[in-house]
């Protein structure tokens, strides 16, 4: 009869071909460490060689950990593409798309590409785009969004009463996530486009101290520390009074404001 271990190397040498290449005593564990060379058996990388540590409970503390980061983050991808909401008319928006037709507006165009490609995680900086209708807040808003996904980050661009809206759902029984999670997940993405602030609706005895105004508080504050771009239609004493004067000196943390200036372009040279 056949040891196990020879039955093995016939049915699937790739698990017994591990290589030893070193040893040594971990410091940390004060267990001896076997260090191997193993060729991964299947999926996508199947024959890939990777190194693993036999023996040793720091290296295995920090796989897990490693594994935790993964799954962490293949939620947050989840949930960044479940709940991202583009219109069709900016699902196109790109850098080169903007209609720049005066000087104000290249300097935004500019400062929008800068602000893409120098974009560094330990280098926080926020934005506030101010400005009317049609001017293309909301399209450089998306296009560096875009231009921050195609570098490797986490990137989401929403609308502010969209976002409320889907908070809201989140307290149905059927709700596939938390208002909880769905925070979270809003307070620790790379980037987040919060697009036409202060557009929410709330009833005029609650400006400044309204539900959607305590939502807004929660996802801003939890924003610290990260890069956040604002697009707003009001002027600063109106957003001020809408959002709140709290929310409103939060959003200001580190923030660059650039107002937006000109001739709607949706409508601009259109005769009916």
């Amino acid at each position: 009869m056949q040891e196990l271990g020879d039955v093995l190397k016939t049915l699937m040498p790739e698990l017994t071909s591990a290589s030893e290449i070193g040893r040594h005593i971990c410091e940390g564990c004060g267990n001896e460490v076997i260090t191997v060379e193993v060729p991964i058996i299947g999926g996508p990388n199947k024959g890939q060689i990777i190194r693993q540590k036999r023996g040793c409970v720091c290296w295995e503390n920090e796989q897990a950990r490693e594994a935790k980061q993964q799954q962490q983050r293949a939620k947050v991808n989840y949930m960044v593409e479940r709940y991202s909401t583009v219109n069709p008319d900016l699902e196109e928006a790109t850098f080169e798309s903007y209609q720049a037709n005066n000087e104000t507006l290249r300097q935004a165009l500019e400062l929008s590409k800068e602000y893409a490609e120098t974009f560094e995680l330990d280098k926080p900086r926020n934005l506030l785009f101010a400005g009317l209708y049609g001017l293309g807040k909301s399209h450089l808003s998306y296009a560096i969004c875009k231009r921050l996904k195609e570098r490797g980050f986490i990137a989401v661009f929403i609308s502010v009463p969209k976002l409320l809206t889907i908070i809201k759902s989140t307290y149905q029984r059927n709700s596939e996530f938390s208002e909880a999670e769905l925070l979270d997940v809003l307070s620790k993405v790379d980037f987040l486009a919060l697009d036409d602030i202060g557009a929410e609706k709330v009833r005029k005895e609650e400006e400044g101290d309204s539900w959607a105004t305590e939502k807004l508080f929660e996802i801003i504050d939890g924003r610290s520390g990260r890069h956040t771009l604002y697009t707003t239609n009001l002027s600063s004493e109106d957003l001020g009074r809408k959002v709140g004067p709290r929310n409103f000196s939060r959003m200001m943390m580190n923030t660059k404001s650039f107002k937006f200036e000109g001739n709607d372009y949706r409508i601009n040279n259109m005769r009916f």
